[in-house]
């Protein structure tokens, strides 16, 4: 994952570069708009494959996104990169990432996705009762040898991340009102 993640940092960087050189001529809801489709979406690119990486892999992604964010912004360097975020109501990486899993789990569970990633998802078979309801969908989680790619796997962390989420999210069945929901639950987790 290493290389992939060096070719996405490559790009981002030499676009974030070239943007910087305009940004003064840009008003902010400009350079967000480009920041977006220039960087941003090389970060966004296939990133679920980078689920449960550690952290330093994963640190020159976030490098990038605090960049974008404090260049958008017009912030100093020595600016704080988690207010940046905040103020753009942007997710840290990890927390993308997450969100990116959970949304492919959503189009699963409700047969929106292709047939190969809908056979993941099987539902328990256990007498599971949630203490607040018993509408709670359970997903089995298959067990694993191999505890650094195993769990990375799609087929064992996304039914996990599945069971874990609150009812309201796992019972709605609007994709848009999902993510938004999503987004909002993933949010109190990543500015904790």
């Amino acid at each position: 994952m290493k290389s992939f993640i060096v070719k996405k940092c490559k790009v981002a960087a030499f676009n974030l570069h070239n943007i910087r050189k305009i940004r003064n001529c840009l008003s902010q809801k400009a350079a967000k708009q480009i920041v977006i489709s220039l960087v941003i979406s090389h970060l966004d690119y296939a990133n679920a494959i980078l689920i449960n990486l550690p952290a330093k892999t994963i640190y020159p992604l976030q490098r990038i996104q605090n960049q974008a964010a404090k260049l958008i912004l017009m912030h100093n360097c020595s600016d704080s990169s988690a207010d940046a975020l905040k103020e753009l109501h942007w997710l840290p990486v990890k927390w993308r990432i997450v969100f990116k899993v959970l949304c492919l789990a959503f189009k699963c569970v409700h047969n929106q996705a292709p047939d190969y990633l809908q056979e993941m998802f099987v539902k328990s078979d256990s007498n599971y009762y949630c203490l607040r309801s018993h509408d709670k969908q359970r997903f089995q989680v298959p067990p694993t040898q191999k505890v650094n790619f195993g769990d990375r796997a799609f087929a064992v962390d996304a039914p996990k991340r599945w069971n874990d989420l609150p009812l309201d999210l796992q019972n709605c069945t609007d994709f848009l009102s999902f993510k938004r929901k999503l987004k909002t639950h993933l949010f109190k987790y990543a500015f904790v």
